[in-house]
This record gives C-alpha cells, sequence and structure tokens, in this order.
C-alpha cells in the first residue's frame, strides 16, 4: 500500500469526497506523534494511506517546522510500498504559471539546519531523488485526469524558511538550474530513501517566486489545490498498485 502525503491545503481536504475513510491511525515514534494517518478507501477500489503534512482542519505547522522524521518513521511502521507527495511550489522558471503542473526529477537541498537522517544504514542504493516509476505513473495520471499544463522534470530547490526568499537568493537559484522553490522536499526524500521507501512528487504552482511576480501576480492556496492533486495521485496510486497483465 502507498502513503500520499498532503501538503498545500490538504489541512481544507474533506477526505470524504475522495473516497472512505475506514481507519485513522496515530503512530507514536522515537521522533515524537505522527501527524494521524487515514487508510483512504476509494470507489475504484484503490486503498492508501493519507497524511496531512501541515496539519489538519487548518494549517498548524509551517514548513520549517514539520515533523518529518516522526512522518516517515511512521510510515515505516505501517509498512507502506512507497510515497506520493504533493507539494505547494513557488515558479522560478520564466514558463511556469500559477496553476501548472511539474513533476521534478531533480533537486538543489538549500536547507541548513534540518535533521537529514535516522542514523541507519541506507536500506537500498541511491539512484536519485525521485522513484522512477512513481514519477511515470504522476504524468500518466495527470494526463489523464486531463491536465493540459504538466512538465514532466524540472529542479525542485528546497529552502529553509520559516522566511520566504529574497529576490537575490531566487537568482542565485534560477543560475543554478532550479525551476520552481519550495521548503518541504528536504529532507523528506533522504529519509525515504534511508528508509527504503521510494518517493515521487506533484508540484503545484500556488504563485511566482520572489522577484518574478511580474510574469503572473495570482496566487492560489484553495482548497481547490489539494482536491486536484490527491485526485491526480489517487489515479497514479491505482497505476502503480493494479496486478500486472498477463
Amino acid at each position: 500500500m502507498l502513503l500520499v502525503i498532503g501538503g498545500t491545503a490538504a489541512y481544507h481536504l474533506r477526505l470524504e469526497a475522495h473516497g472512505h475513510v475506514v481507519e485513522t491511525c496515530q503512530v507514536v515514534t522515537p521522533w515524537g506523534m505522527a501527524p494521524p494517518i487515514h487508510r483512504l478507501s476509494v470507489p475504484e477500489g484503490t486503498v492508501v494511506w493519507f497524511a496531512s503534512r501541515h496539519g489538519e482542519g487548518r494549517l498548524t505547522r509551517s514548513a520549517a517546522f514539520v515533523n518529518h522524521r516522526a512522518l516517515l518513521w511512521a510510515a515505516h511502521v505501517l509498512e507502506v510500498d512507497g510515497i506520493l507527495t504533493w507539494n505547494g511550489v513557488g515558479a522560478i522558471h520564466p514558463l511556469l504559471r500559477v496553476g501548472d503542473l511539474v513533476v521534478p526529477d531533480d533537486l538543489l537541498d538549500w536547507t541548513r539546519v534540518r535533521t537529514a537522517r535516522f542514523g541507519r544504514s541506507p536500506a537500498q542504493r541511491w539512484s536519485g531523488p525521485f522513484w522512477p516509476a512513481g514519477r511515470k505513473a504522476i504524468v500518466a495520471a495527470a494526463h489523464d485526469a486531463g491536465e493540459t499544463r504538466l512538465f514532466d522534470g524540472g529542479t525542485y530547490v528546497v529552502t529553509e524558511g520559516p522566511r520566504l526568499e529574497t529576490a537575490a537568493e531566487i537568482e542565485a537559484a534560477a543560475l543554478a538550474g532550479a525551476d520552481v522553490v519550495g521548503m518541504t522536499l528536504a529532507p523528506e526524500v533522504w529519509l525515504a530513501a534511508e528508509l527504503g521507501l521510494p518517493l515521487a512528487s506533484l508540484c503545484v504552482v500556488t504563485n511566482r517566486a520572489a522577484g518574478t511576480a511580474w510574469r503572473d501576480e495570482r496566487r492560489d492556496f484553495s482548497a481547490r489545490v489539494a482536491h486536484r492533486a490527491l485526485g491526480v495521485l489517487l489515479r497514479a496510486a491505482a497505476m502503480l498498485t493494479s496486478p500486472e497483465e498477463p
């Protein structure tokens, strides 16, 4: 079974709009209590675990204060097979607009003080930050859902937070090759890799990054971001967990 980790606006979700909540688990870990993790059964027959990274009902913790180790350890305890996430991001690449979808294939980690290890040896050989099969499924699911502004590939730069980046920092990130910016994919990907859990992400552009807003001044952090992203990831989960054709 897969774990879907909800990012921006997940705290506004009504999970009942996507399926039936079979059970809810609260896992106590060596790094504290993990957020509630719901077992969600959708009408098409797929069953996934779901957790909101930033809290439930309202935004209770910003990106810099997410307890990644507790959440990823809970995934390990629940014996999930892989992880799909969505992340609200700021657009750096000039072609990106608010509402676009990006499925990143690389990462710049510019965090400074976050703990990126459990202290275990990696469970599998390093093959890059993102799960190739998971990425492929997200891209296919987005196309199936009728998404037209979809970018297959891109580099996500992770900043420390909780403050937003300066225009100069965004310019430096662009020169380093970043396409989008956010605060949540690290240390998430490193912790998942240490536990042998493949991870792929769907990025939803919620705004333009600092110094580039003149390209698109809109901002969208509404519930529709979460419902749209969850819909795509549930389709992707179905593709990844359905029996192969004989």
